[in-house]
């Protein structure tokens, strides 16, 4: 075959004898001679007489040129012989030009091997096997270009890469966020869960501001949002990055986001039940916004952390705080602190805590959007909606950002959230059997990320965080059977079977969390109520 420098894909022709008509044998003729340079190679075969003293190779060219219109142009010709055509001899030739009798002698070497022959059926299995397969390259983005199948479930804390969260792998974590050249008062990077190259994460300081999940029931979008939570917490410190929680529906669905809170950058939880409650929400976000606006001026919230924060550096842990008659108190570590006057009880801030990265996260949006008759929190539904939608509106200055979870998209369509949520994610319903063991559809959690750029949403499955930590067995290599038949399938995962009476996940994490911020001194934020 004619080498070609075409790129790729590649096309390869089988013709088999001579193909009939004269308009067929142009057309491949022409293929031979010039399809190479469109990625189109063709293997010829034609019947000639065994090479024998009386027959040499010559003759039997010149009988395969005769017989087949693209054999001229073949670079490369295989003669298969012996008793039962079980040997074959693969020589180089290069027809000179103008000649195309096809019976030019070999110019390159010779390699002869033992024929495997095989069954039509069983070509055709091969085959079938080979070509999903693909080659693995880098795409121009930098990304790898070869794509995984989804898993049927997906752990956070393996996707976070905290198989083993420890104190000291997250303080590692954290001190990466604020190396020199990171975005001035931290980001607030989300890891999704498991997608087609690895894991999925956004940073809803460069992407978003604002991140919207719909979802029906069954689709496990309040487990989406728990996972949100505890990778948001992974990322950055306490006193950097704030977490409230708001549950829209708490009281028609059991734990919701409560079972986030005791992870330590959760300042503020808030169950829609209680009216007064609510309104008192409402009025505290209120006036954490205009108390940002007010501190931030006519900077945004990037370029008031340029402008004030000390460049990053290892930080001690924090010693007690002793009486001072100023606003400013200037502490051994050289991180600057604002301390409130000195009738107020507040501990002391850094800048950071001053103006600390706020993402609000609020499930069942829907539900406070359009509340049910009968619903205790039903009064002060529209206080809390008003507060969430001014945050919607101004968070991108202020530093904070909403992330919502509706599972009635028809309610909260041409809301603020909806209108100015850049990040979208979209999950399926899950069918009923892919709770259990074996090989059912993904469970819940399978959706699919838009961003604000791309002309395709990812397809990604979410993260659990809730799930029981994984027996060790689980964790071990395992080695697995593979049919050459299914090469060409996407590579199966494990299953993961969870402990029934051990910690979750979100458990531990918080656990972890706990440690890291008491050892690295981070104060959380104090809370909104």
């Amino acid at each position: 075959m004619a080498a070609g420098r075409h790129p790729g894909p590649y096309t390869v022709v089988i013709v088999d004898g001579d193909p009939g008509t004269s308009t067929l044998r142009e057309t491949v003729a022409r293929l031979a001679a010039r399809g190479a340079a469109a990625g189109i190679h063709l293997v010829c075969l034609a019947e000639a007489p065994a090479t024998t003293a009386s027959s040499p190779v010559s003759a039997a060219l010149e009988t395969a040129a005769a017989g087949s219109p693209a054999f001229p142009h073949c670079g490369a010709v295989a003669l298969l012989g012996g008793d039962v055509a079980t040997v074959v001899q693969v020589i180089e030739r290069a027809a000179p030009p103008g000649d195309r009798s096809g019976s030019a002698p070999p110019t390159g070497g010779s390699v002869v091997a033992a024929v495997d022959a095989v069954s039509g059926a069983w070509a055709e299995r091969f085959a079938r096997a080979l070509a999903p397969l693909r080659v693995a390259d880098a795409d121009p983005t930098g990304r790898s270009a070869r794509v995984a199948a989804l898993p049927r479930t997906a752990r956070l804390l393996d996707e976070l890469g905290l198989a083993r969260a420890t104190p000291a792998s997250l303080t590692a974590r954290w001190a990466e966020a604020t190396d020199p050249g990171s975005r001035p008062g931290g980001h607030a990077v989300a890891v999704l869960g498991a997608g087609p190259h690895g894991p999925l994460a956004v940073d809803l300081a460069a992407d978003g501001p604002h991140l919207l999940v719909e979802g029906g029931p069954g689709s496990g979008k309040t487990e989406l949002l728990r996972s949100l939570a505890a990778s948001l917490a992974a990322a950055d410190r306490p006193d950097r990055l704030s977490l409230v929680l708001v549950d829209g529906a708490a009281a028609e669905r059991g734990e919701g986001l409560r079972v986030c809170t005791d992870l330590p950058h959760v300042s503020t939880y808030l169950a829609a039940s209680d009216p007064v409650r609510m309104r008192q929400f409402a009025q505290a976000l209120g006036s954490e916004l205009k108390r940002r606006a007010e501190l931030l001026g006519t900077l945004d919230f990037t370029a008031w952390h340029e402008r004030h924060a000390p460049p990053p550096q290892a930080v001690s842990p924090r010693r007690s705080a002793e009486p001072s008659s100023g606003d400013l108190d200037s502490p051994p570590t050289g991180t600057l602190r604002l301390r409130p006057a000195r009738s107020g009880d507040t501990a002391a801030r850094t800048v950071e805590t001053a103006l600390p990265r706020l993402v609000v996260l609020v499930d069942d949006y829907d539900a406070l959007v359009a509340p049910a008759l009968g619903s205790t929190g039903r009064p002060a539904a529209g206080s809390v909606v008003r507060a969430l939608e001014a945050v919607a509106r101004d968070g991108e200055r202020l530093g904070i950002h909403l992330v919502a979870a509706s599972g009635r998209p028809d309610r909260t369509e041409g809301t603020e959230a909806a209108e100015r949520a850049a990040l979208r994610v979209a999950l399926e319903i899950a069918p009923a059997e892919a709770g259990a063991q074996g090989d059912g559809g993904p469970a819940p959690g399978r959706g699919r990320l838009r961003r604000p750029d791309d002309e395709a949403a990812t397809p990604f499955q979410a993260g659990r965080v809730t799930g029981r930590i994984p027996r060790t067995a689980t964790l071990r290599p395992t080695v697995v059977p593979l049919d050459w038949q299914r090469m060409g399938d996407p590579p199966t995962r494990r299953p993961v079977r969870e402990l029934g009476n051990g910690p979750t996940d979100l458990a531990l994490l918080a656990s972890a969390l706990q440690r890291a911020a008491q050892s690295a001194g981070a104060t959380p934020a104090p809370s909104l109520l």
